[in-house]
């Protein structure tokens, strides 16, 4: 068994830490709040940071995964990824049925359930498939381009045709590109993988809060209250490609405790169930403070009911990882772009 490295278990649960905060802006009362003051500023410059999650998630997939060859042994990893979605959905459809009334037939169900929405969040499942299916043969490329310049070029053009055309209000390159933007963070993590940059983890961690800050900035600037009017970014822009690297870069060989290491990889062996169930604590929690959906209350919510739900949710992936492995005990090559 390769040895656990405890800074990219570090990143994975910062990773579903962000997830879990990014989905709270959805909850708390943000959108629907005028862009103006200090409070909306901090609450927008956290929420881009928050944004960093999917890039970090693909980065350490690309990290992980970038050196396997093997067609086999490739795809043989969807099957734990594929039983770990089955059990979230075993869990995740009764409650919303039953609980919070998303009433549906059993066939509507079952549609739902190869769909790839029978879990809120399911649509993480369906992408991370198509993304092993090309893992082998972008290996073999990547595995061909012997020399760094080479190597970071990839990098560079792939960030060109899928970050650089949200990055602006002006048309740079064909927006169509951008729904590639999962192989260009699979890239980035195979060059830091073969790299391997060192960096002081601070210098990183401070590059990323500033642009999270500029970004919160730009988002109160170029509106006159309504979010709608802002400047807006996502997943694949490249103002949030340079907060993934920046953490990942910093964080992926920090050095920590051997006692904060082993708490580290049990929170690690959660996050790929806790992702796929977080919303069903988002969906129960928020609902009981609606007095404080208001952006003096922010910090409050974040600590008394985003931190929770992060830890329960990690808790309970940690679980549903174990039932997971009773039927996989030999399994090669798991998900380990989040568990």
């Amino acid at each position: 068994m390769p040895k656990r490295e405890p800074g990219l278990d570090l990143l994975r649960c910062i990773a579903l830490l962000f997830v879990v905060t990014f989905h709270s802006f959805l909850n708390n009362g943000y959108y629907s709040e005028s862009q103006v003051g200090i409070s909306m500023w901090l609450a927008g410059s956290f929420r881009w940071l928050s944004v960093s999650c999917i890039g970090l998630f693909l980065m350490l997939t690309g990290y992980l995964k970038s050196e396997k060859t093997d067609v086999t042994a490739c795809y043989r990893g969807l099957v734990p990824v594929l039983l770990g979605y089955l059990l979230a959905a075993v869990i995740s459809i009764p409650i919303r049925h039953f609980v919070f009334g998303d009433v549906q037939t059993f066939s509507a169900w079952l549609t739902r359930l190869f769909s790839f929405s029978a879990v809120y969040y399911g649509w993480y499942v369906e992408m991370y498939i198509g993304l092993v299916l090309l893992c082998p043969f972008v290996n073999i490329i990547l595995r061909h381009l012997q020399s760094t310049k080479a190597l970071l070029g990839f990098g560079m053009v792939m960030l060109v045709i899928t970050a650089l055309p949200g990055a602006t209000p002006w048309v740079v390159f064909p927006d169509y590109w951008r729904s590639i933007y999962p192989l260009t963070y699979y890239i980035l993590g195979a060059i830091v993988r073969r790299t391997q940059p060192k960096i002081n983890p601070w210098l990183g961690i401070v590059g990323a809060l500033i642009m999270s800050a500029i970004l919160g900035t730009a988002t109160v600037l170029s509106t006159e209250g309504k979010l709608s009017e802002a400047l807006t970014w996502e997943f694949p822009d490249l103002w949030i490609a340079f907060i993934v690297v920046c953490l990942f870069v910093a964080l992926y060989q920090v050095r920590i405790p051997s006692a904060f290491s082993r708490i580290l990889a049990f929170g690690a062996s959660g996050c790929y169930g806790g992702y796929l169930l977080s919303h069903l604590f988002d969906a129960w929690c928020y609902k009981l403070i609606p007095n404080w959906r208001t952006p003096e209350h922010y910090a409050l919510i974040f600590f008394g009911i985003t931190i929770p739900i992060f830890i329960v949710s990690l808790l309970l992936g940690a679980l549903l990882e174990r039932v997971n492995k009773w039927p996989c005990t030999n399994r090669k090559g798991a998900s380990k772009c989040l568990h």
